[in-house]
């Protein structure tokens, strides 16, 4: 009985897999409304039925893809380690800007192209993907900058800290790999080079912002 049980979880875990992938396909290509479940199902291999049982519907399905894409680009638990670690928080800084520019420099899977359609259209569920997949890691990323410049964590300089080191990288999110564009040359530049400007211009406004800070 207990081996049927975990053979019918594993059977249970693939397919949700395979959901999750197909959609998460379909959706880049056509967009939340211009997928019909028919078409997920499908390409999954799997009944209508299967989306309501793993993810209670279509709304649940389509708020998982945005979370796994998310989570793909910035993952919550690197990011996470990278905030724990015993060094100083330029370091941490440094680290968890190489790991987002790793998840985003050269994508081409479903997952960026997703959340940039979200992104340039929010839907009635970019607000899930804001407080599950957003919020934490803007959490940590807050707590990397506060150790930083010395900003408590209620003070607005450090909200304009997090947007003014995190707006640009996430920008590249939204540059179409397809259409010729002044920022569509950042993506054929080494990670490496892009990595440390983002660094080096970061830590030198952050200094600023904190030399600022400190004579008032």
């Amino acid at each position: 009985m207990v081996e049927r049980k975990r053979v019918s979880r594993a059977h249970g875990d693939v397919t949700r897999a395979r959901l999750l992938e197909a959609a998460g396909r379909l959706f880049a290509r056509g967009g939340y409304a211009g997928t019909p479940n028919k078409d997920i199902c499908e390409a999954a291999g799997t009944d209508l039925a299967a989306i309501s049982y793993h993810f209670g519907g279509r709304d649940g399905l389509y708020q998982a893809v945005l979370l796994e894409g998310y989570g793909q680009m910035i993952n919550l638990e690197r990011l996470t380690d990278i905030r724990a670690r015993r060094c100083s928080g330029a370091e941490k800084l440094a680290a968890a800007i190489g790991m987002i520019v790793d998840g985003l420099h050269g994508e081409r899977s479903w997952h960026g192209r997703v959340l940039a359609r979200e992104m340039m259209a929010p839907s009635d569920h970019f607000a899930a993907l804001v407080k599950d997949g957003v919020m934490p890691r803007f959490k940590l990323m807050a707590e990397i900058l506060a150790e930083m410049t010395g900003f408590a964590a209620n003070d607005p300089a450090l909200l304009r800290c997090v947007l003014s080191v995190i707006a640009p990288i996430l920008m590249m999110l939204v540059i179409d790999r397809e259409m010729p564009s002044p920022f569509q040359a950042l993506l054929m530049q080494p990670a490496d080079e892009l990595k440390r400007h983002l660094v080096h211009f970061a830590m030198a406004g952050l200094l600023e912002i904190k030399k600022l800070g400190t004579q008032t």
